[in-house]
């Protein structure tokens, strides 16, 4: 009959592995027991390692906070409206929380679709953004040309565009952590600014 883990615990190595278990912080004490738990499902706790188990533990919350560590400065790049510094926090956060997962840490796959779909949302916001960039850019040169209803007509272009991006970014809530945030999305170009025309 397997053994199971009360009898482990009355073991050199399960007595050990309590020892050390007290030194490890509640996650990873939480990510021991998850190890040992499942080791037990599998009849293999007389082949437990707890060493192994312990490091794999302190990996996956290192990863975790890693994880979170990159989701807070995507929350700020997109609060800045830095779409793609937004997207490349996304995309470490992502592997971050992969890492947790291989060292058999608590970690939803939802959570890692998620910051997927956060990468996908950014990078469209970082796509009309640019576009929003060069319809200013655009408005801007004609009207110092003097022609001011096509430079209206890119400004619209730019201002359409930046709220667009606006939109995509917000979508990439990660947690809600920037849910109530807003994004500046005016138009670097005012249509209605006089400019003189006048030629020397």
């Amino acid at each position: 009959m397997p053994m199971t883990i009360e009898e482990y615990m009355q073991t050199e190595a399960g007595q050990q592995l309590q020892m050390d278990n007290a030194g490890l912080s509640d996650m990873e004490q939480a990510n021991v027991m998850a190890a040992l738990q499942k080791a037990a499902d599998a009849g293999d706790l007389e082949s437990f390692n707890s060493d192994n188990a312990i490091l794999d533990a302190q990996a996956a919350e290192a990863a975790r906070e890693e994880a979170e560590a990159f989701q807070a400065e995507q929350a700020k790049a997109v609060e800045a409206g830095d779409w793609e510094t937004a997207k490349e926090m996304a995309e470490n956060a992502e592997y971050a929380m992969e890492e947790v997962k291989e060292h058999g840490g608590d970690v939803a796959d939802a959570e890692i679709l998620e910051a997927q779909y956060d990468q996908m949302e950014l990078d469209n916001a970082d796509y009309h953004q640019e576009i929003a960039d060069s319809a200013a850019d655009s408005a801007a040169a004609y009207a110092a040309e003097g022609d001011m209803a096509t430079a209206e007509i890119y400004a619209n272009t730019a201002a359409d565009h930046a709220e667009t991006a606006s939109d995509y970014g917000a979508m990439a809530d990660q947690g809600g952590t920037y849910a109530d945030q807003t994004v500046d999305t005016s138009s670097s170009y005012d249509a209605t600014a006089s400019v003189d025309t006048a030629v020397e």
